[in-house]
């Protein structure tokens, strides 16, 4: 992406993981592992390891990388002139060493574990911008969880709710991606290694012996058997993004709407610069929202790439695998900075309680119907009180009267509600259900889940 946008959508450690430079430092350290774990079952011999290990080191500073992308594309991937390079700065050190560069590999498997090494390491600070939005949403939570708004369905007002109990809807999906990211770790996190087949006919009887060993080597997980063509752990590690990312998405479109000049019960964080019109300097724009929103468009998008590239052909797969290339790391970025933006929000949004007053209060209590239609159902039945209540609210509409008092003259509703007791059913805070322990039960699994 130009640089110029990439301050909008992406988050720079994400994406220095996903640099040129840091796939080359990858695929340099899935050689090095190759070698030593190939050294320990006395597949190639051990001071030839112990060269390919020390020109790994500084390798990466004499790679020519502008020569790699001219050859990567005669190639067909970046592996196959990688290897080339590498294997001439061993021999400029020892000629018999560079013999047992990329010992019985094939191309893909260095990618394949380049990726999966930088998966590795951009999930680590994924679960981190994680822990800290799923956190924040805890303590909005708790701070809001008495502040009452009204609660919208279809894009209208329908009932009371409070913002401590969005922040609590929030948080628990937060948490659910949480423990999505930490059960799928063990099972995607694996080492990538079969030779041209998946076979490792190469490596004659050592196959298995060198690809635990290899396994070990990078810490990663040790595979059953290769899964060049069955590409479901990319495709899990990738969902499990996507779904962190249309969550926070989720999130990024009520706090837009909030934010609207007719509503305005909630604001994104001020600063210089921020959130301005290049014409119209009233305008206070969601621009967090934006970045957030545009990632959520996007990266289904490339989802749609990623699992189409499960379909391969037979052993290794032409056009798909090369596909995952230019999607996973898209998604990793995009995935990263709609989480710093959503973060950076929540910790500081702005609430306005008296707009969200002004919002319950401008319909003149037709968003209580349904509790007043519930309270009468008790002594006259739903279905009538259903019928009266309607009937109660299009009189008030066309008489431009608050509910209230238009039941109040109501002689069914005089037989079992004086007007103290009519009174109290339009208080919004008498009808919110089980919001509470809801947000209970939010913050006491965290509680748990920090115990466990």
């Amino acid at each position: 992406m130009s640089q110029l946008y990439a301050s909008l959508f992406y988050q720079p450690d994400v994406t220095a993981i996903f640099s040129d430079q840091a796939l080359l430092g990858y695929m340099i350290q899935a050689e090095v592992a190759l070698a030593k774990a190939q050294a320990q079952v006395n597949v190639i011999p051990e001071s030839a390891a112990t060269v390919i290990e020390r020109v790994g080191q500084e390798a990466l500073m004499h790679i020519d990388i502008n020569a790699l992308a001219v050859a990567a594309g005669l190639a067909g991937n970046i592996a196959i002139p990688f290897v080339k390079q590498f294997t001439a700065l061993v021999k400029q050190q020892d000629e018999d060493a560079a013999r047992y560069v990329h010992w019985g590999a094939t191309s893909q498997d260095i990618i394949d574990t380049a990726t999966i090494l930088q998966c590795r390491d951009a999930l680590i600070l994924i679960e981190q911008q994680l822990q800290q939005t799923y956190q924040v949403c805890l303590k909005q939570a708790q701070q809001y969880r008495d502040q009452v708004m009204i609660g919208r369905t279809w894009l209208q007002q329908a009932l009371p709710i409070t913002l401590g109990h969005k922040f609590a809807r929030w948080a628990a999906a937060l948490q659910r991606d949480l423990e999505r990211l930490n059960r799928m770790q063990q099972r995607v996190l694996t080492a990538q290694l079969g030779g041209a087949v998946g076979s490792l006919a190469s490596l004659q009887d050592q196959g298995s012996a060198v690809v635990a060993a290899y396994a070990n080597t990078l810490n990663l997980t040790a595979p059953t058997c290769t899964w060049h063509g069955e590409r479901d752990r990319m495709v899990e590690i990738a969902s499990a993004l996507a779904l962190i990312v249309g969550n926070v998405g989720k999130m990024a479109k009520d706090w837009s709407l909030l934010m609207q000049t007719e509503i305005a019960e909630v604001f994104e964080p001020t600063a210089k610069g921020r959130g301005g019109s290049s014409t119209m300097p009233h305008k206070r724009n969601p621009v967090a929202a934006a970045s957030i929103l545009a990632a959520a468009n996007r990266v289904p998008a490339l989802m749609a790439s990623v699992y189409q590239s499960m379909v391969q052909e037979h052993e290794r797969a032409l056009g798909a695998w090369h596909a995952e290339w230019l999607a996973i790391p898209e998604i990793f970025q995009l995935c990263a900075g709609a989480l710093e933006r959503t973060h950076d929000v929540l910790a500081h949004i702005q609430v306005n309680a008296v707009a969200m007053q002004r919002n319950l209060e401008c319909t003149q209590g037709l968003v209580m119907a349904e509790a007043v239609m519930m309270a009468l159902a008790v002594k006259i039945g739903r279905l009538n009180a259903h019928h009266l209540v309607e009937q109660a609210c299009q009189q008030a509409v066309a008489e431009q009267k608050h509910l209230k008092t238009v039941l109040a003259e109501m002689d069914q509703v005089n037989t079992y509600f004086n007007e103290q007791a009519l009174q109290a059913l339009f208080n919004p805070t008498s009808y919110l259900g089980n919001i509470q322990a809801q947000i209970d039960a939010v913050l006491q699994a965290a509680q748990e889940d920090q115990r466990s």
